[in-house]
């Protein structure tokens, strides 16, 4: 370590009274050693620093104010553009000479990355010449909002403050200070449409009150602190591109929270991951535990080990995490505006929040400079772990080879290694050229095995602590889904081997799709194309360029090749000139493989004349929009359809429906959601019911289903079920006698709500191989279950279960399930279809657009939207 770096003394942040008040107040200083030349936010923007909200691109024009006042210490880049246009930076602040090599810290840190081409020697040079890379991301949801003007104060003070100053001798600040700017500016517009003449603290008061989908989402509204491995939105991806070249040392993602609240930062609650480093575990402890010291210091209160969990990897703590990166949530109590008033009655401002956040920043910056050394020897350590890892995946291709080709690009933008086997090889089973193999010897084995893995495991203290808890009534702790197994999610076969196949491979890059071309491009008759993931993507496109389609119900041998049930017949008859120059395209873009045949003549099955085979039309789709539908839901099933999809979809406002002339829709959705008919109104359900019988496809999922069980909507023949204990023939009934402890524990568990709600568990599912809404599936699905709502099976001559949860000595794949739920769920329906009218009703009793990331149930909800239109009585 070179001299300089040793005599760097840490934080003399042992700023007792008045001096650690002015180095942690949002206040301006007045009588301080600050460079003349770097403006405060007051002569920038026109406020103090939390005086305001301050808005997305006035954020980035006083970092830009910053880089002005003092270029060899501030550089900024862009790294995406939100979906509505607004570009997406990040900040770097640090002393001159680090400023002006970047690239060459950036490489450097990559470097410590890899220990298979850095020797423990080099990694020793690199960390004495290397500075600790601090990646201080703000502000992921949008109306979580004073993380970013805490970063505007923290940079001042990085710039301005002796002591603070003195940190950046060997670190370098990373701001990313608005992660959602089109949530930050949804919310600020609500806010600046209710504000009065003075901020009103008051819950109910229109400034504070966020009408739907409120500012928390994206565009397309998701939860971006949920997408780091599926990386679904632009926001995502650009951002997890910049982890990786940078490869930070120490990550943070600050929230809010509850208006109740106090601030939250690490050790975190139970469940911990057991995937996670344990030292990764103490340096985040180590964290905590300064910045403890430093809300005592400044008279701020706050906690740990409660509520924040380290279980699901897909957070902007979490993914980092298995980077090598100490990553940590911080979350204020919110505002949610410029005052607010909790329930004790007292009431706090915007700057109190700005303020807690700014303390927590400088403390982490402090204590990254403080552990220089340790930090930057345990990220060359992490990644040492994980090249003396032993075993492999595989993740075959023999079933549904666009799904493993999506599959392996989002593993490799999650830093894994992946190649392509290019020959038959054995382990752990049979299998195939051009397989995909992740072998474990590298140094993101910790992000492979958690993203792969069946299933993480709960340790066994916290489980029994959540059924002591549900006993009581209480609640469970869990605080996401407890399964994201991708393998499971994509429907892609995954083995592990205990060690890896010496088989040759070739790397994998990021791509999703592998392209694919038209066999048999001179085809006399026309083209086919089979079920698989990338189907839908090839038949939405289709549709759009008008060509005729047609799928086969039935499964169909031609000129002695077998063709599942689902495939797509393209005849050249009435087809455009160009016909084959458009499949090209399509199977190009979407990897589909197309293939020429040169009669129609098949040998069984399925003749492509028959019944069996219906014609699809580009169908006309419309969403319901806005409130009850729950805005992550609404967005997923919107994005779904309009970007990962690519095919038009018309949001209407569910409040509309009576109104709105459906005649020209043909499918309309229900995104999941509750209260549709409260929001609908008894004409809105009538205007729906009529839609459908007069030919419409209605497509409800997950909880927007209960509206279509709801009697009085007079739709669905099924009925959602209430708990199993309801039906035990031991119920108490009247005034019960208690004798004892166990006579009262029976007692209260016997409840008219239901199941208990389950925070996300994968489910295999049956899928009828006679219906037409499961053509081209494999027979068994997984499905995410999440809440609490099961339905009762339709009755022959109701309608068709047709796609149903398996038994439930076999249901649950990945996660933890309540044991009186996976009793319950067996055998009950996924997706219902029923006749109703001349139409038809579609019920997914579970959604399978969350969060955009069942790749294995696109197909499923593909065949739902474009096929079936097809089957409705007449046909459309």
């Amino acid at each position: 370590m070179s001299s300089h770096r040793r005599t760097v003394r840490p934080l003399a942040f042992a700023l007792a009274g008045a001096c650690a008040a002015a180095l942690l107040s949002v206040q301006p200083a007045v009588a301080r050693q600050t460079a003349a030349d770097i403006p405060t936010v007051r002569q920038t923007l026109g406020y103090d620093s939390g005086q305001e909200i301050t808005r997305a691109a006035d954020v980035r024009r006083y970092f830009e104010a910053l880089k002005t006042a003092a270029p060899n210490q501030v550089a900024i880049g862009d790294y995406a553009t939100s979906w509505e246009g607004r570009p997406l930076f990040w900040a770097a602040v640090g002393s001159p000479a680090n400023i002006a090599r970047l690239d060459q810290i950036k490489a450097q840190s990559r470097a410590l990355a890899d220990p298979r081409l850095t020797s423990a020697q080099q990694a020793a040079a690199l960390i004495a010449d290397q500075p600790v890379l601090v990646w201080m991301a703000y502000s992921v949801h949008g109306n979580e909002i004073s993380p970013a003007d805490a970063a505007m104060e923290a940079a001042r003070r990085l710039l301005t403050d002796p002591t603070a100053k003195a940190w950046l001798a060997n670190t370098v600040v990373v701001f990313v200070p608005t992660q959602n700017p089109d949530g930050r500016e949804r919310f600020l517009n609500s806010f600046a449409s209710g504000r009065g003449s003075a901020p009103n603290p008051d819950p109910a008061s229109a400034e504070r009150d966020e009408p739907w989908p409120s500012g928390r989402y994206n565009h397309y509204l998701f939860d971006l602190n949920r997408d780091w491995f599926i990386q679904t939105q632009p926001e995502t991806q650009g951002h997890a591109a910049q982890v990786h070249e940078w490869r930070p040392q120490v990550v943070v993602d600050s929230h809010e929270m509850g208006s109740d609240e106090t601030f939250f930062f690490p050790p975190e609650a139970e469940p911990l991951n057991p995937w996670i480093w344990p030292r990764t575990l103490e340096n985040r402890a180590l964290f905590g535990r300064n910045t403890g010291a430093r809300f005592d210091a400044a008279g701020l209160p706050y906690f740990n080990r409660k509520v924040y969990d380290a279980f699901y990897p897909g957070y902007g703590d979490g993914w980092p995490g298995y980077l090598g990166a100490v990553s940590m949530t911080y979350e204020a109590g919110s505002a949610r505006g410029l005052a607010a008033r909790r329930s004790s009655g007292e009431v706090f401002t915007y700057a109190d929040t700005v303020r807690a956040h700014l303390t927590a920043t400088l403390a982490t910056i402090e204590t990254a400079s403080r552990n220089h050394d340790r930090l930057l020897n345990d990220f060359y350590a992490y990644h040492r772990d994980g090249v003396n890892g032993r075993g492999a995946y595989v993740l075959s291709r023999a079933s549904d080879p666009a799904a493993a080709d999506r599959l392996a690009g989002l593993l490799v933008r999650s830093g894994i290694e992946v190649g392509v086997a290019h020959q038959a090889f054995s382990c752990a089973g049979q299998h195939r050229a051009g397989d995909y193999v992740v072998n474990l010897a590298q140094p993101q084995r910790r992000m492979a095995e958690v993203l792969l893995t069946h299933d993480v495991p709960i340790p066994p203290a916290f489980l029994a602590e959540q059924e002591r808890r549900r006993a009581r009534g209480l609640g469970d702790e869990i605080y996401d889904v407890t399964a994201w197994s991708l393998p499971l999610m994509f429907g892609v076969e995954a083995a592990r081997c205990d060690s890896a196949p010496g088989v040759a491979v070739e790397t994998r890059g990021p791509e999703l799709v592998t392209p694919a071309v038209v066999q048999n491009a001179e085809a006399r008759y026309g083209f086919l194309v089979a079920p698989g993931s990338a189907q839908p993507r090839f038949l939405a496109a289709a549709l759009q360029a008008g060509l005729t389609i047609s799928s086969a119900d039935q499964p169909f041998t031609q000129n002695g090749r077998d063709w599942p049930a689902g495939t797509l017949v393209l005849p050249k008859a009435g087809a455009p000139a160009d016909l084959v120059a458009t499949l090209g395209r399509l199977a190009a873009d979407t990897g589909a493989e197309v293939t020429g045949v040169d009669e129609s003549w098949v040998e069984r099955g399925a003749g492509f004349g028959s019944s069996d085979v219906v014609r699809l039309r580009a169908p006309r789709i419309a969403l319901a929009w806005d409130s009850p539908a729950a805005p992550d839901a609404a967005g997923a099933t919107r994005w779904l359809l309009e970007r990962d999809l690519g095919y038009p979809v018309t949001a209407i406002r569910a409040a509309s429906f009576s109104e709105a002339d459906l005649s020209q829709y043909q499918v309309l959705i229900l995104p999941e959601g509750r209260n549709y008919a409260a929001v609908l109104g008894e004409s809105g359900v009538k205007a729906l019911h009529d839609w459908v019988s007069r030919g419409g496809t209605l497509i409800s999922l997950g909880t927007a289903t209960r509206l279509l069980t709801d009697p009085d909507s007079d739709m669905l023949a099924s009925r959602r079920e209430t708990g199993a204990s309801d039906k035990d023939e031991d119920k108490p009934e009247g005034a019960a006698r208690i004798a004892n402890q166990t006579d009262y524990a029976a007692l209260l568990a016997h409840s008219d709500h239901g199941p208990d709600s389950v925070a996300g568990v994968l489910a295999r599912a049956h899928v009828d191989p006679d219906h037409w809404i499961g053509a081209g599936l494999p027979s068994e699905l997984n499905v995410l279950v999440r809440g609490a709502d099961i339905y009762a099976p339709l009755m022959r001559g109701e309608g068709v279960n047709a796609v149903r949860f398996e038994g439930s000595d076999r249901l649950l794949a990945s996660g933890q399930l309540w044991a009186e739920n996976q009793a319950q769920l067996g055998f009950k329906p996924v997706v219902m279809v029923e006749t109703l009218g001349s139409g038809q009703l579609i019920a997914f009793t579970q959604d399978p657009t969350v969060r955009g990331y069942l790749e294995g149930l696109k197909p499923l909800f593909a065949n739902a939207v474009f096929k079936g239109p097809a089957h409705v009585s007449p046909r459309w």
